[in-house]
């Protein structure tokens, strides 16, 4: 932040120090926002999710593929993979709350998500993997 405000003031003097202040301030209420919000209480802080990706579209020999995931969506399923179901094509991920929030407004007929438990649930990921019907499953 102080080489961007420095090299847009060059050497001009006037404003730095209130442009420098206005920056601390606006990360500072950054930070304050981050810690309520991680502070909040939440009936479930890290939940189990399902998602079906999305089958890499077929190209020819030599064209290069083209990934359906964004780069934010396969980072989740990379960091927070606790099941695969290779049959379905489908990953169980254990994730915090405000990433499983995420998927879901995400979540598209081409990549279907949903929270495979309730809380009273102690099946395995495994085994709600499997039972998840991504088939039947509507996005609202």
């Amino acid at each position: 932040m102080y080489t961007v405000v420095s090299d847009a003031f060059g050497r001009r003097r006037k404003g730095k120090p209130e442009a420098h202040a206005a920056f601390h301030q606006l990360t500072a209420d950054w930070i304050r926002q981050a810690r309520e919000e991680a502070g909040r209480s939440t009936s479930a802080p890290w939940q189990l999710m399902a998602v079906k990706a999305p089958a890499l579209p077929r190209t020819r020999h030599n064209e290069p593929g083209h990934d359906p995931l964004t780069l934010w969506e396969a980072s989740v399923i990379a960091t927070y993979q606790v099941a695969f179901n290779r049959k379905a094509g489908t990953t169980a991920l254990l994730v915090p709350h405000l990433v499983a929030e995420q998927l879901l407004s995400c979540a598209s007929h081409d990549m279907p998500v949903h929270r495979l438990t309730a809380d009273s649930s102690a099946l395995p990921a495994e085994v709600l993997l499997e039972q998840w019907d991504h088939e039947g499953f509507t996005c609202s």
